[in-house]
């Protein structure tokens, strides 16, 4: 396996640790959207708003004792995969993204993590200008932008412009833990920290949740009730997860 450039972050630069208090995990709780889906747990997100005062405290407690043990609950691995269409054919598996639908909780402790590490990476100059996904306020279409500027820029000068259009298929579902705890060690992301995260990664399940097709094919509908067998995931990172496109993104 090719080993990662280490990125030359001195011991006392690097993030081995996150420090969050109750206020923070409040934080978040006032920020959950009402629309989305509940995981595995079947906590709706409004439910865990509504007692938001009570559950603070026990989910700092929580979140604290899981990063110092590197222990991740086994329901935090576990997700319903909900196939969303792309383009092509509908009867061709490769045709659809498979989006994660996780524990709430467990987004919650990944908001915070997440967090910490984006600060930690910006801090040390690891994102590059040119790099827009997954950083605030940068998004396809500021990339667009900063793309159509350059290029016009170009013309209007004279000089030609050649296009390279790279794609990494299902770059999400391919990653390797192995090459991944390298590169995120070679950005000085180690510890407990780094413990926790390959053991958020571990032994990870997920069922399929089976989706009908209507007979005018203008839309779909889940079949409530209906999911596969719980299959074990040997490799990638959950796409739909609020963790895990950060691991996508270092491992580039």
């Amino acid at each position: 396996m090719p080993q990662p450039v280490n990125m030359g972050i001195s011991e006392e630069d690097q993030c081995t640790d996150i420090w969050f208090t109750e206020c923070d995990a409040l934080k978040i709780l006032d920020s959950l959207r009402m629309d989305k889906s509940p995981g595995p747990d079947e906590l709706l997100p409004r439910l865990l708003s509504e007692v938001k005062e009570e559950i603070a405290h026990l989910l700092y407690v929580l979140f604290r004792r899981s990063l110092d043990k590197s222990s991740v609950p086994t329901e935090w691995k576990r997700a319903n995969v909900c196939p969303i269409f792309k383009k092509g054919s509908r009867n061709l598996a490769e045709n659809y993204r498979p989006v994660n639908v996780t524990c709430q909780v467990c987004k919650i402790f990944e908001t915070l993590v997440r967090d910490r590490l984006v600060k930690h990476l910006q801090e040390n100059s690891l994102i590059r200008e040119s790099q827009h996904g997954f950083q605030k306020g940068r998004s396809c279409l500021t990339n667009l932008l900063t793309f159509l500027d350059k290029v016009t820029g170009c013309i209007d000068s004279g000089n030609s412009v050649d296009v390279v259009f790279l794609d990494f298929t299902k770059a999400f579902d391919k990653i390797p833990h192995s090459r991944l705890a390298a590169k995120l060690r070679s950005h000085g992301i180690d510890g407990k920290l780094l413990c926790w995260i390959m053991e958020w990664l571990k032994d990870r399940k997920q069922q399929v949740v089976i989706r009908g097709t209507l007979s005018d094919r203008k839309q779909q509908v889940v079949i409530r009730g209906t999911l596969s067998d719980w299959i074990s995931v040997l490799s990638g990172v959950p796409q739909g997860s609020v963790f895990g496109p950060i691991n996508d993104f270092v491992n580039t």
